[in-house]
This record gives C-alpha cells, structure tokens and sequence, in this order.
C-alpha cells in the first residue's frame, strides 16, 4: 500500500495501517519516531516532533515543541476562571453544612474477592426488595405538546422530540411555561431543550386570546462545561421573529461546581426563574439541586424545576444533598462503598441484552431479575432526591413520574419541582 506508515508494530507482527504524509515515514500517531535510528535499525524516538496528551483534554494529542502555543488557544482551556460568577467548589456542598466524613472507596488493593461482592450485592438485594414493597409504582405521565408538532414531522428520528414535547407539557401543567420566566438549562449542549421550551412559548403566545405580557424577563441561561458545536442560541431568538418576544441569552462555559447563579444571573431583576435539563448526568444532578439551594435569588424566585435525569452509575456519594445520604442510611447505604455497590446494580436497568447472551452472570440471577433489581435502586436513589427537596424546600414539592415510554428512552425518570398550593 503506498505511504503507508512505515512503523512495526511487534505485537500484531505487521507494520501500521495508517496512512503517512509525503516525506514522511510515519504516520501521526507514530510520528513521535521520526529520524533517530539506532544501529540495530530500530528507531528511537525525536523529543521535538513527540507528541503529548494534551494536558487540559487528554482525548487529543499535541506536539512537544507546539504545547505552550496550543494551550494559550485550546478549546479545553479554563476560561470560566474569567467569569465573574465563577466561585471554586461552591457547589460542592450545601451551604450551612458541615461535610461528613464518609469510609473512601475501595482502591484495588482492597478490592473485594468475587464472593465478598456477591455477599454485599446480595445484601442490598433485599435492602432494594423491602424498599420495593414500601412504595407504589411511579406515574406515568406521557404527554404532548402540540408546538412541537411540526418539529416531530421534520425529524426522522422522533425520539427525541417525542421526550422534549413530553418535559415540556409536564412544565405547562404545572404553569411553568410562560414568556415572563428565564429557563437556566443545566448542561445544556447546544441547547436545544431550550430551543423547544421557546418554540412551545412562541407557540402558546400565538394561540393566547391575551398578548399584553411585556416579555421583558423572558430569557434562557445556559450553563454547560463542554465546548459545543451548532448552538443554537441565535436560533432561538430566530424563532421569536414577528412576535413581540425578544428572549435574552447568556450562555457561560463553567462546570456547575462552581457556578455562582445569583452573579451569574445580574444585573437582570428576574422575578420568575425555572431550572431545566434533559438527561442531566449522574453528580450533574445533584450539583445542579445545591446550586439552586445555594442561591439567594432562586430560592426567592424559583417557580420549578423539571430535569429528566440520567448515569446513576456515576452519581457520586460525596454530592449527594445530606438529606439524600440520610434516606439511603435508613436502607444501610450509609458510605461511598455500600453506595458504589448500588450503583453496580444501577446500571443493570439500562444495560440491555445481546441476543445469544446467556445469563452466567456472577450473582447467578436472570437478566429480567438484574433488570428488575436495577429499575429499584435507580428509583431509590431518585426518591432519595425527592425526600430531600420536600425536607429543604418548604414552599415547594418535589415529585418523581416517567415521562417516556421505556421504548423512546431507559432513562424516563423526571424530577419536577413546583410551588405549593
């Protein structure tokens, strides 16, 4: 094959398949050995041509003699550092609390052996089983909301707005859906949850008999860590045109755990403020809740809360709120350790079946039994959110329903959260 990478790989016994430059003998994954060669005609590597995992994103390499360039321009860099609202780990507990001390997890030194595993799991099962038996099953609450109708018939695949037109109908039966309200989306992407949430506002301001709202704190914030390609933030505003609506939008690269939100939303006089996501990932929940609970202006302006949420199995014990971690301690989840070993059992409910799988797994239970067990521990660690709102939040109530058919998505838990009476 011509130019191709002329490195040896000893272990497949072949040289590399890739592709090299002309001129070159290697490609540039193996382009850390150009030049060099030893007597015995292997080839050492050139410091200056080596390439590094690049520090601030290791998923992308970079040259040594190019580090200090790239990192002044890297998509990965800190910027949010910049940011006024940015406030190290302020999120990272509840404000007026002290952080417990909880036993660390295993590191694998002292890893338990495949029956001391199975004993713990076996444990919980029955922990999963009466907390099971306390509790009815949950709502479902599969709706539509006809603005998105023409969105639907534009998509090939309808699944998504199929879970978008559902949260959203969910917001506009509990009278969170208005064009006097600004929506933070927590991990939002490219935003196209708000988006929708815009075009059903759009929507139900066409069809409104009253049009005498003066639209002025109508907005999204965006809050996002990850850099995001195809935003749709000027799309947004795109789609209020002939309308009286102008949506302000302020989008802020920052992880949550450090999220000021009263600064982040100044100088504005928000008098209505909802919490949005969808499929918010594992912690991302939780420091979404303490972010909210630790702000001063949502806690006064704070109409609700809708987040479907996702990743349990990445949910991480330390940031959970303090009522959380008690809910669990009544079920003997009292530690990280006990709470990893939950959340192996987590992801058995999303885990799906190969077809000629066969079920020889360790616990000698059925794939339909682990699936079973799962559905159970991700509704405990849901409740355990829900209890610890209602217990926080006085004036609001926290509630747990599904939202989607278990064919459109597995992950069909959403968190809403409304005003009392």
């Amino acid at each position: 094959m011509p130019n191709q990478c002329e490195y040896f790989l000893e272990r497949k016994n072949r040289r590399c398949a890739m592709q090299r430059k002309k001129g070159q003998h290697f490609c540039s994954e193996h382009s850390v050995f150009e030049s060099n060669p030893k007597e015995n005609g292997s080839i050492e590597p050139n410091p200056k041509e080596a390439r590094i995992p690049c520090p601030l994103d290791p998923k992308h390499s970079v040259k040594l003699r190019d580090l200090e360039m790239h990192l002044k321009k890297c998509n990965a860099r800190p910027v949010e550092i910049h940011q006024p609202w940015y406030a190290k780990d302020i999120n990272a507990q509840l404000n007026g609390t002290i952080k417990k001390e909880t036993k660390k997890k295993l590191n694998e030194k002292e890893s338990l052996s495949s029956d001391e595993e199975v004993d713990v799991l076996k444990r919980l099962f029955a922990v999963l089983e009466d907390y099971n038996r306390k509790v009815d099953p949950l709502e479902k609450k599969v709706q539509i909301h006809e603005g998105l109708d023409n969105w639907s018939l534009k998509k090939e695949n309808k699944k998504h707005v199929a879970q978008q037109s559902s949260l959203i109908a969910a917001m506009k039966e509990a009278n969170l859906l208005s064009s006097e309200t600004f929506y933070v989306e927590f991990g939002c992407g490219k935003a196209e949850l708000s988006r929708m949430v815009n075009a059903c506002v759009v929507h139900d301001f066409k069809q409104s008999i009253n049009q005498d709202n003066t639209h002025q704190n109508y907005g999204y914030g965006l809050i996002d860590r990850g850099v995001n390609r195809m935003k749709m933030d000027n799309k947004i505003v795109a789609d209020c045109e002939g309308t009286p609506i102008q949506p302000q939008i302020k989008r802020s690269r920052i992880d949550i755990q450090h999220l000021d939100l009263d600064k982040f939303m100044e100088p504005m006089n928000y008098t209505s403020i909802v919490a949005i996501s969808k499929h918010l990932c594992g912690a991302a929940t939780d420091l979404t809740l303490k972010s909210l609970l630790n702000s001063t202006k949502s806690q006064e302006c704070l109409d609700g809360v809708v987040v479907a949420m996702c990743c349990r199995h990445v949910c991480d014990y330390d940031q959970l709120l303090p009522a959380s971690q008690d809910f669990l301690a009544e079920y003997d989840i009292a530690d990280s350790a006990m709470f990893s070993s939950l959340k192996k059992i987590v992801t058995w409910a999303v885990c799906g079946k190969r077809e000629g799988q066969e079920d020889n797994h360790i616990t000698g239970l059925s794939y339909e039994q682990r699936e079973r067990l799962g559905l159970i521990a991700r509704r405990l660690i849901d409740e355990s959110r829900v209890v610890a709102i209602n217990s926080l939040l006085k004036d609001h109530r926290a509630e747990l329903f599904l939202y989607a058919e278990k064919e459109t998505t597995l992950e069909n838990h959403c968190l809403r959260i409304t005003r009392r009476g």
